[in-house]
């Protein structure tokens, strides 16, 4: 039987501050969720543009805490009551000069949202200071889930707006610069006609391990196997975190692919080292163990054991330990200015779980011995598909609408899954 999933933020996210966390179950201080007009906190949400006029608007201001912080995240869910032709209603992010952060608004037949649009003071919201609007056609009557990751100092924007319910559909995902310089105010527009938008679940965090820049313009190689190059879809983690910190990404991971010698699918991850670019990147990440772990259960080779010293000729290759060294002695040969960073796996419910421990505690042993930062999903976060609403909630086989699905096999992360990943390799890259 399929249990609900629990929605949790990775982490390391979690560490570094609450700074708002607001399910509406009860009346907000300052009333109304600081909304002076049209709203009313009724029924476990807050709704807003109640018997707002056309072209109106209701502001609500953040706080210094939250003005004056670089890097944000926030989550929350949406849905309009908007039903009938000619009627908008949405809400607009922007910073304390009026430009635009986000926008979201909801038609009777699309949902909208916006990156891009005029300045405005949000004293109303005529046609002429609308955002740019992206059009979707969707379903009025569900809520709609938004994730937003606002980096001020390169001013970025990733989002994520997918339907609000275990089995997601993600309606769009991306990344883009904006103008916005801070999260300011919080703006509910009446663009035209009547309808009662509903917000619930509004959470904002500053994470833990920003980069603040510190990535712009560095080179990233990626290899290893489906988790990184995306399974069946284009992004994985390692894009999602270059396109955040704008960074030159080269994948050269293949699904199917495992550190051990034999029997894999894509081939050894050696393979892609030995044939990727000689040029020296600023960061190498690598995964591995997700398919040695299936082949290690079937006894197709072992998980073997640390050489003594740092010499190849000791190495056992036949194990998956000895593969695990000689690939990492080879990046280092190759790219000795390099930075390494090797990411776990989440707990995975597809792979047998002794095997999983077995390879996680030679791996962290070798990586120690090499000198290479882990980025350790399997220890830092809280993704574990042995949790069947995780499962269903986090990983995909195929794609719907042009993005991951649900309720894959528990190996393979979707968008929000990914984001379990994105800010344990941003840490990573980051470290000293």
């Amino acid at each position: 039987m399929v249990t609900a999933a629990v929605l949790v933020v990775p982490t390391a996210q979690a560490a570094a501050g609450v700074l708002i966390d607001e399910t509406f179950s009860a009346q907000t201080t300052p009333a109304n969720f600081g909304f002076p007009a049209g709203a009313a906190v009724s029924g476990g949400v807050l709704n807003v543009t109640k018997g707002m006029g056309n072209y109106t608007t209701s502001v609500k201001a953040f706080d210094g805490a939250v003005v004056g912080e670089r890097t944000l995240d926030l989550t929350f869910d949406w849905k309009t009551a908007v039903a009938a032709g000619g009627r908008k209603t949405g809400i607009e992010l922007r910073d304390s000069q009026g430009n635009l952060v986000f926008a979201l608004a909801g038609t009777a037949t699309e949902l909208r949202y916006g990156l891009t649009g005029p300045v405005s003071d949000s004293a109303s919201a005529p046609d002429s200071l609308n955002p740019a609007w992206i059009r979707i056609a969707y379903n009025g009557a569900k809520w709609y889930t938004v994730n937003l990751h606002l980096d001020f100092t390169l001013q970025r924007v990733q989002y994520t707006i997918a339907t609000k319910e275990t089995a997601a559909t993600v309606m769009a995902s991306g990344t883009a610069s904006i103008a916005g310089k801070n999260l300011a105010k919080l703006v509910a527009c009446n663009y035209y006609g009547t309808g009662v938008q509903s917000l619930d679940n509004f959470r904002l965090t500053a994470p833990a391990n920003a980069a603040n820049g510190r990535l712009k313009g560095k080179t990233v190689y990626a290899f290893g196997d489906s988790i990184v190059a995306g399974h069946t879809y284009s992004r994985s983690f390692v894009n999602l975190t270059a396109e955040r910190e704008l960074m030159n990404l080269k994948k050269y991971a293949v699904n199917g692919a495992a550190i051990g010698p034999v029997g894999a699918s894509g081939g050894q991850i050696l393979t892609q080292v030995r044939n990727a670019a000689s040029q020296s990147p600023d960061h190498v990440v690598f995964d591995g163990g997700t398919n040695d772990a299936e082949l290690i259960h079937n006894n197709r080779y072992e998980v073997g054991t640390m050489a003594a010293g740092f010499d190849p000729a000791t190495f056992d290759r036949s194990t998956y330990a000895g593969s695990l060294e000689i690939t990492i002695h080879t990046m280092r040969a190759k790219w000795p200015a390099a930075r390494i960073a090797h990411v776990t796996a989440h707990k995975l419910g597809s792979r047998d779980w002794n095997t999983q421990l077995a390879i996680r505690s030679v791996t962290l042993r070798i990586c120690a011995k090499w000198g290479v930062t882990v980025a350790d999903v399997f220890g830092d976060s809280t993704l574990d598909t042995r949790n069947d609403g995780q499962r269903v909630a986090y990983t995909f086989n195929g794609l719907a609408n042009g993005y991951p699905g649900t309720g894959g096999t528990g190996t393979h992360p979707n968008i929000a899954g990914m984001n379990f990943y994105v800010p344990v390799l941003t840490a990573a890259l980051t470290a000293p």
